[in-house]
């Protein structure tokens, strides 16, 4: 027998009895568990910018890594996202108009370089509190990290 078939064979039988001496799990500890919306918490879901409307903190914008900008009308307590229909997802800053809390910015690229940074399009602008968003241009820019 050579040494490929005698490790073919202890690898079956590994695969074949592992299951019978491995740590058994209570599957009913996990019954009562349930899937909650707890806004963007995904992989990469990295809050990369935020801004609150001075008048109304209660109204929040927050850009994320991979996961486009959501906004909450509650304090935070849950988020909705509005960046969706966008052709790109990362988001590097959000800026809201102080003077005019309905024109919110969004520059894209996630500024935080690391190992899975994503690259942006450009910046866009929404002048209905997020409803939608018009590309504004810097397509070419890969990260906006802030808006001034």
């Amino acid at each position: 027998m050579n040494h490929f078939k005698y490790y073919s064979f202890l690898c079956c039988l590994f695969i074949l009895f592992a299951p019978i001496y491995g740590q058994q799990i209570d599957l009913s500890l996990f019954d009562e568990l349930q899937p909650r919306n707890i806004g963007p918490a995904g992989m990469s879901g990295r809050v990369t910018a935020i801004d609150a409307v001075n008048a109304d903190p209660n109204i929040i914008y927050i850009g994320t890594a991979a996961g486009g900008v959501w906004k909450s009308t509650n304090g935070g307590l849950s988020f909705t996202p509005t960046f969706d229909e966008q052709k790109v997802s990362s988001i590097g800053a959000v800026a809201i108009n102080q003077q005019n809390p309905q024109e919110i910015w969004a520059g894209t690229g996630e500024g935080n370089p690391r190992n899975s940074v994503s690259s942006g399009y450009g910046i866009y602008r929404s002048i209905d509190g997020g409803r939608t968003w018009t590309f504004m241009g810097l397509g070419e820019t890969r990260n906006i990290h802030r808006i001034i």
